[in-house]
């Protein structure tokens, strides 16, 4: 920067650093990948044990569980920044 050119205005509403198509992608991780490995590990262990469905129900439950906390960490990572 040069002594003669002004530094460019910052809009104060608009946050930093923000990309919303990132954000998008992180949290669809976020979610989706703890859902399908744990439901994956279910029905994989209903199918030899043959108690289909209670195991993927079990499994899905627990992935929601590991998604919603990831995704509440992500909220607490953006309202520190």
């Amino acid at each position: 920067m040069t002594k003669d050119s002004a530094p460019t205005p910052v809009d104060p509403k608009k946050p930093k650093n923000f990309n919303v198509v990132a954000e998008l992608a992180d949290t669809t991780w976020r979610m989706a990948v703890p859902v399908l490995l744990f439901a994956g590990i279910g029905l994989f262990v209903d199918t030899k044990l043959d108690s289909a469905p209670w195991l993927t129900l079990l499994g899905m439950l627990i992935g929601f569980y590991f998604a919603a906390l990831l995704v509440i960490r992500q909220i607490k990572r953006g309202k520190e920044s």
